[in-house]
């Protein structure tokens, strides 16, 4: 009787194990058994309604998979040499105690004129990661969710209106962290921290041929935005970084190791809006404006 007893548990771990991926293929089918390897989803809509909460979605192999709507925990998770395309819209709404992580896609909205490559709309935590996000009509990523978090690293957002967009409008802080990315050819602002409670972080990376580079702006007393720039390269973009408040509003950006090199205009004040210096940077070369408000000291 234990052996079964010990027998059966083993089942039942091994068929939670198998349950917990799910796998998606350019060959498959959204209505085989997506959690055998052998007959994969066809789309990554399909793949994440087959996919258990907190389980992980394996890209098999090269294809065009569409876009989804994610409403729980889980991973979608495209190898290195897989080229997992996508051309529509990824909507991620969670509970704010989910987690999602999107890592390895290359997405493009010129096939089909989408707005938004990634919307943020609900929720805890996402993640991006090793991913390619161009082409998209307004945005890359949009950060639309109230008391988020948002972690985009090693990533390359490039010919988009936005490249990433904190925009809450709420008076509950949201968090933004950017790592190791390239953004390039964004007509508006390649990161933008607005309309809301942002803390964004921006650290080595490079913001270069953007409309604008990195921009806070804040309109109202209960709405501070906080921007912390750190050893990044900003360059050839109309504007380099810019701080705006108006009203009562708390528009604030520090900025640390940081290049900032030939702008159209270098450091751009409107309103209250402060931009403030560790007294590391580099500024040289800018067509205009290229004075800090102040210094802040290192710590």
């Amino acid at each position: 009787m234990k052996h079964v007893m010990i027998f059966c548990l083993l089942v039942a771990t091994s068929a939670s194990a198998q349950v917990a991926r799910v796998f998606l293929a350019g060959t498959g089918n959204d209505a085989g058994d997506c959690t055998n390897q052998a007959t994969p989803c066809r789309s990554l809509q399909g793949a994440v309604t087959a996919c258990p909460v907190n389980g992980e979605i394996i890209i098999l192999d090269n294809g065009g998979y569409g876009g989804a709507s994610i409403t729980k925990s889980l991973t979608v998770n495209a190898s290195a040499g897989v080229v997992a395309f996508i051309a529509r819209t990824i909507t991620v709404s969670i509970a704010s105690t989910d987690k999602v992580v999107l890592r390895g896609l290359s997405m493009n909205g010129v096939v089909f004129g989408d707005g938004s490559g990634i919307m943020f709309s609900d929720g805890g935590t996402l993640v991006v990661e090793n991913s390619v996000i161009a082409g998209f009509v307004d945005l890359g990523i949009a950060q639309n969710a109230a008391g988020s978090n948002l972690i985009v690293n090693n990533c390359e957002i490039r010919n988009n209106g936005y490249g990433v967009l904190n925009f809450t409008a709420s008076t509950t802080n949201s968090n933004t962290v950017i790592e190791n990315s390239r953004f390039e050819y964004n007509s508006i602002f390649a990161v933008d921290a607005d309309q809301g409670t942002p803390n964004l972080s921006i650290r080595n990376s490079v913001l270069a041929n953007n409309g604008g580079g990195v921009f806070v702006y804040s309109n109202a007393q209960t709405l501070p935005a906080l921007v912390v720039v750190d050893t990044c390269t900003i360059a050839h973009n109309s504007e380099g970084i810019k701080a705006v408040a108006l009203s009562s509003g708390s528009a604030t950006m520090r900025v640390t190791n940081s290049t900032i090199y030939h702008n159209v205009d270098g450091i751009v004040l409107q309103g209250t809006g402060v931009i403030e210096s560790y007294g590391n940077n580099r500024v040289l070369a800018n067509t205009n404006n290229s004075t800090f408000s102040g210094t802040v000291p290192l710590r």
